[in-house]
């Protein structure tokens, strides 16, 4: 094995270790994005709950029980529409991410290959 197969080989290796770093780092990006997506959803699960019981606690009647219960729903359902929307812009960020990704790493794929092959004896053919 000739050292312009070992040095192309040696390039071609870091070059998939980078790549596969930048996608672990994409990734790992994106789970943290999600999980606090999930305890903010998991708050105001809480929070919901919370105000629920203390409604029920400090009403005078079912008619302060019915407006409370509609301003509760209508602020729970807003928070969760928020939180939708939030994470439909990371999951649409991570997609953005993800094809760029692919993008580089295929020219990289390409260029890698192209100098692999210029390295690379070719038998000749009678």
């Amino acid at each position: 094995m000739s050292n312009a197969m070992i040095e192309s080989a040696t390039r071609f290796s870091k070059a998939s270790y980078d790549t596969m770093k930048e996608l672990y780092a994409i990734n790992t990006k994106l789970v943290e994005q999600l999980v606090e997506q999930q305890f903010a959803l998991t708050a105001l699960s809480v929070e919901y709950t919370t105000s629920q019981f203390k409604l029920v606690a400090d009403a005078k009647g079912y008619k302060d029980i019915l407006s409370g219960e509609t301003t509760i729903t209508s602020d729970f359902n807003s928070k969760i529409q928020g939180i939708a929307r939030n994470t439909m812009d990371i999951m649409n960020e991570s997609k953005d991410e993800v094809s760029s990704w692919m993008e580089r790493s295929a020219k990289e794929a390409e260029k890698s290959f192209t100098e692999a092959t210029k390295s690379i004896p070719m038998p000749k053919v009678a």
